[in-house]
């Protein structure tokens, strides 16, 4: 089952901001930006997922020539099959697995290795019980599912090492292996994080590492505040509920501390992997909407980004509120996401290909959307599909979690589509699927401040990962193309940084923006801004704090919003000139410094008071939008600012619910044209453009069948 704390829950404001469509056909994409290069050379990866671990062996020669007939190029296998590749402790058997790899290089398929620390089998936790996770209610999480399992526990590190150390060696040197995933969706379940004694102790040596001494975690987390004040590192807990909330520093360092403990587990496997297969690359998957750890940490030193793709879930999760364009744009986020974390294509390990779930199941998928979501991959800068999975499971909590093949193995309804879709990826090619995505636009997704959010929202509604999808919504409307990125990352190659409820605002991540607007770049960001420092307490200056100077504004005030909505009114003389909008969750009353106001709160309440301001500062500006602007007009806003700075999207006009990206090859642009609603959409498309899905030529008045898709040569 998918469990997150906070997926999106405002739909219908997601829905609003992606209204606003611009009539801009434009070139000025091929000349701009400096789209990051192609990922090293690999591979094709065009691939399904497979279990010969719960296969019957007499058809294993069948899957493989089945599999090489639909033109699949690899397949992952192994990566929960511990039980059968170490059946009790130290003895290993791996014939099997040979044998299976043997038959798929005979049929020309190479090979994903998964190392599977995911699922230990149920003698390791029996022999060594304390294995097993704590959640954050205190209670032991009990073997029979998977991930179970303590990240910090050494005994299980020792033995997950051990058998993925038996696999690298017995593969090494074996043809057709050609990489390895490690473990499966580290974030992927109910109980993100562990709370067991052994994350304890490992918090308190992460926190020796960190901090040094003890004065400087008192200081940093103010325990002096409800005699908190500790003086001895083994009297430091982790956050267990207690009689009242718990001190938001040391909260927000165990989160931190979380997300080490997955990275560093994972690191373990990974500096193995080198060192015994050097030629072999080395992945693994998680998912783009994933929030108990810092993804960005978990994949610095793997080779490529992996991502999970179920589009079909968002309809299980959200059945009464989510739109087809919300499920577009919350998964064009993800892909986006992922993309960004080493700003090079990704592959996507999971794709889903036909109803997927557990107790229970996303609908079937309409005819042609499977196809439609691996090029929604594709044009948000996939450079390969592996589709989950080959046969769907007649046993086990996966039952339902339908495959290419139905459960008497004949064809499933997309089977024929997803051969089709191999073909045609085939046919576009290394160049398109290792191309650029040339992004102009960044938009910031910061965990720590989505963790710190999440320990004091300070309204019962507000969460982070819902109002970034807002702002993404603004900018996919308009047609606008963004690297999602933490704002320490180096932000020179961009024209403009949209930065929502950055809520902790690190002096790095200060000092960066502050460099961004000096050299030339637009920043906009929104209420909340620098509230807190990196040991989550309040700022002693006034608002926003480490980023005052930049903006140009000191906050008089901020509003939380309940059974209330502020009147937002643009200024007629200003560049934000038009209709008003209003405020929802929440409202920063702004005291202009240096900045000029673009917009005001009602008179009333708040008479006079400004809402929206712009700085120069530097060769740049800074925008602070202080309410939390109604959709349609926040998309109008951020369109707005960023055409009144000659910042263009790229991309054409077209009609509600067609999705539209560009990739980049030196001079050479493929436009991507995505129907995602079930009829037929005509647009205009000014000059001829060869389609590179069908050869045929396409310009003027086009139409795009239900959950078609077009490439375009430009």
């Amino acid at each position: 089952m998918i469990t997150r704390r906070r997926l999106l829950t405002n739909s219908a404001a997601v829905l609003a901001a992606t209204t606003l469509r611009t009539p801009l056909w434009s070139r000025t994409l091929a000349t701009g930006g400096n789209p990051a290069g192609p990922a090293p050379s690999l591979p094709l990866l065009l691939g399904v997922d497979y279990y010969p671990d719960q296969t019957p062996e007499s058809l294993w020669e069948e899957d493989a020539r089945k599999i090489a007939d639909v033109g699949f190029t690899n397949v992952r296998i192994a990566e929960f099959a511990w039980s059968l590749m170490e059946p009790s402790e130290g003895k290993f058997d791996f014939d099997w697995l040979r044998r299976s790899v043997e038959i798929l290089r005979k049929h020309g398929i190479d090979v994903i290795l998964g190392t599977p620390s995911a699922a230990p089998p149920p003698w390791l936790t029996a022999k060594y019980p304390e294995v097993l996770m704590t959640n954050d209610q205190g209670m032991t999480v009990q073997p029979g599912g998977r991930r179970f399992t303590c990240p910090t526990n050494a005994t299980y590190r020792r033995l997950s090492l051990a058998v993925a150390t038996q696999m690298a060696q017995a593969f090494a040197n074996t043809p057709g292996i050609i990489g390895w995933q490690i473990d499966n969706e580290f974030t992927l379940q109910k109980w993100g994080r562990c709370y067991c004694r052994y994350c304890r102790a490992g918090f308190q040596d992460w926190l020796r590492a960190k901090y040094s001494t003890l004065d400087a975690i008192n200081q940093k987390w103010g325990t002096a505040f409800w005699s908190q004040i500790y003086t001895d590192f083994a009297q430091i807990p982790v956050p267990l509920p207690s009689n009242a909330d718990p001190n938001p520093g040391l909260a927000l360092d165990y989160d931190r501390y979380q997300s080490y403990a997955n990275a560093s587990f994972s690191n373990l496997q990974l500096s193995m992997l080198r060192k015994t297969c050097p030629k072999h690359f080395v992945t693994t998957n998680n998912v783009g909407q994933a929030d108990t750890i810092d993804l960005r940490e978990l994949y610095q030193d793997l080779d490529f980004v992996s991502h999970d793709n179920y589009p079909g879930f968002f309809q299980v999760v959200f059945p009464e509120t989510l739109s087809t364009e919300a499920v577009t744009m919350t998964v064009s986020l993800g892909h986006d996401f992922m993309r960004s974390l080493k700003r090079k294509p990704f592959l996507v390990m999971e794709q889903q290909s036909g109803k997927a779930g557990q107790p229970f199941f996303a609908p079937q998928p309409y005819k042609g959307q499977v196809r439609l979501w691996a090029y929604q991959a594709l044009a948000h800068g996939a450079m390969g599909i592996n589709y989950f999975r080959w046969d769907t499971a007649n046993f086990g909590a996966e039952e339902y979690w339908h495959g290419m093949l139905a459960h008497d193995r004949s064809k499933s309804p997309a089977f024929d589509e997803i051969a089709q879709t191999v073909h045609e990826m085939k046919n576009l090619g290394p160049d398109v699927l290792n191309s650029a995505y040339p992004a102009d636009v960044a938009l910031t997704l910061d965990s720590v401040s989505d963790w710190a959010l999440a320990i004091q929202p300070g309204h019962n509604k507000l969460m982070y990962f819902s109002h970034v999808m807002t702002w993404y919504g603004s900018l996919a409307g308009t047609g606008f193309l963004a690297d999602v990125l933490n704002s320490d990352a180096d932000l020179s190659k961009y024209k403009a940084v949209l930065d929502p409820l950055h809520y902790v605002v690190s002096e790095k991540q200060a000092s960066n923006i502050r460099r961004f607007v000096e050299g030339g770049g637009l920043f906009i960001s929104g209420f909340r801004l620098g509230a807190k420092d990196e040991s989550s307490q309040i700022v002693r200056t006034a608002l926003p704090g480490l980023l005052r100077d930049v903006m140009g504004v000191t906050l008089k005030d901020y509003v939380p919003l309940y059974n209330e909505k502020l009147a937002v009114k643009f200024l007629p003389s200003q560049v934000l000139a038009g209709p008003d909008a209003q405020s929802g969750l929440w409202a920063d009353v702004l005291e202009p410094t240096t900045a000029t106001p673009l917009a005001s709160y009602e008179a009333g309440r708040y008479p006079d008071a400004t809402a929206i301001t712009i700085n120069d500062f530097g060769k740049g500006k800074a925008v602070y939008l202080g309410p939390d602007l109604d959709p349609a007009s926040l998309a109008r806003v951020i369109a707005t600012l960023l055409g009144v700075n000659n910042i263009k999207p790229p991309l054409p006009s077209v009609p509600a619910g067609v999705e539209r990206t560009v990739r980049q090859s030196g001079d050479t642009l493929y436009v991507f044209l995505l129907n995602h609603t079930a009829k037929t959409q005509s647009f205009n498309i000014p000059g001829q453009h060869k389609d590179l899905v069908t050869g045929n030529m396409r310009g003027g008045t086009v139409t795009l069948a239900p959950y078609d898709v077009m490439v375009l040569h430009v």
